[in-house]
């Protein structure tokens, strides 16, 4: 059964959660439901954090920050998006209707291939951070070999309450574990949004460059076609660049501080006897947080990629059978395609898989500096360079 739009069942789901689909009922009910719980758990989680800034020790410190950063990017994130409705809107009409346009000449089902991979990458996402969540609710809730009296918390927060009290500990554990898992749902589904729409992006330019490379005659009427469908594509890519730039900087300025951490509580955990709960608890948490910076960068380079698609198919144009004067266009569109398509964070560089790498090697560095092992910090970088090396 082929699917006609590539705006997949598992965001249309993630779109009704963070009240951005069009349509959705009690839109204002449950954006205040969002604020007012996001707003009250980072409230207590920093002033949990502040209060026991001279007290904890370092790596409950780094643990306890870790855990809040999440939430102030998911709660970032909804308010870039719930400022920009009607550009959100614009891309995902955009979708529907281009979808329907071009389905006639979508012989080899590219658009019913990219809605399935669209599909898969975006609840692999999801499940990811989903999973995440669930790991680290494992390793806080656990029993440690050293258990004290007090009850642990799955988030550690300053309550106007004791929680030690039943039933007010296990009310107040299951609002956190939902909470946690609805948040890490969130997460998860801004970089599947960021996916889709990149992945429509790369079906339509298969679609565009497969029919006219087979045409065996290529006219004028055919190059009008190929330059305006190459002008409503660089306009699509313009919405989603100014959509999710500033996603893309807070996600990187976060993840950065995000992956020091948990390196950091990773390389304590394997060096100390009682570490086996933190790793259950950081590990898949750091794989998630990798992936989701790993998103971003993948969907820049792969609009890279296809953008010099474009490129060489306007190079294999028959151009030498036209007149010069529309041959002449086809400069334009090889000269702009050169320059690619580019999502940046914050105006500042674009993402792409080089600067992923880069960020990583440098991050790791900085950790494996901070507990002087040079041992690893050397074998890290000649992972590095291999990998480098390969992309």
């Amino acid at each position: 059964m082929t699917s006609n739009s590539t705006i997949s069942s598992s965001m249309k789901y993630g779109l009704h959660v963070t009240v951005i689909w069009p349509g959705t009922p009690l839109p204002l009910l449950r954006k205040f439901c969002w604020l007012f719980f996001l707003g009250a758990f980072q409230t207590c989680q920093y002033s949990y954090v502040i209060t026991h800034l001279k007290s904890d020790t370092l790596i409950e410190i780094v643990d306890n920050l870790s855990i809040c950063l999440p939430y102030t990017l998911v709660f970032m994130k909804l308010c870039i998006v719930w400022t920009h409705p009607s550009l959100l809107r614009e891309i995902l009409s955009i979708m529907e209707e281009e979808c329907r346009k071009y389905a006639a000449l979508d012989k080899y089902n590219i658009i019913s291939k990219a809605a399935h991979l669209s599909y898969y990458l975006t609840s692999s996402a999801i499940c990811i951070h989903v999973t995440s969540a669930t790991f680290y609710t494992l390793g806080v809730l656990m029993p440690h070999g050293n258990a004290t009296t007090s009850r642990k918390l799955l988030l550690k927060m300053n309550l106007p309450f004791d929680t030690n009290e039943s039933p007010i500990y296990e009310l107040v554990v299951t609002v956190q574990i939902i909470c946690q898992t609805v948040t890490a749902y969130a997460f998860g589904f801004f970089g599947g949004l960021l996916l889709m729409v990149v992945l429509h992006v790369g079906c339509q330019i298969d679609v565009m460059c497969q029919v006219l490379m087979e045409i065996p005659h290529k006219n004028k009427k055919h190059l009008r076609f190929f330059v305006s469908r190459h002008q409503e594509i660089i306009a699509f890519v313009e919405r989603i660049e100014k959509l999710f730039t500033f996603m893309a900087l807070s996600q990187v300025v976060s993840n950065t501080i995000l992956i020091c951490c948990l390196g950091y509580i990773i390389v304590i955990a394997i060096q100390i006897e009682d570490g086996f709960a933190l790793l259950i608890k950081c590990v898949v948490f750091y794989i998630g947080i990798c992936s989701e910076l790993f998103i971003y960068c993948f969907a820049g380079e792969y609009l890279s990629i296809k953008s010099q698609l474009i490129s060489d198919t306007a190079y294999k144009f028959l151009w030498y059978n036209m007149h010069p004067n529309d041959s002449r266009i086809l400069i334009l569109v090889i000269l702009r395609s050169q320059k690619g398509f580019t999502v940046t964070f914050g105006k500042f560089a674009s993402l792409s898989m080089e600067n992923f790498m880069a960020v990583n090697y440098e991050i790791c560095s900085i950790v494996c500096i901070s507990i002087a092992r040079d041992d690893l910090k050397n074998k890290i970088h000649k992972f590095y360079s291999v990998v480098c090396h390969i992309i």
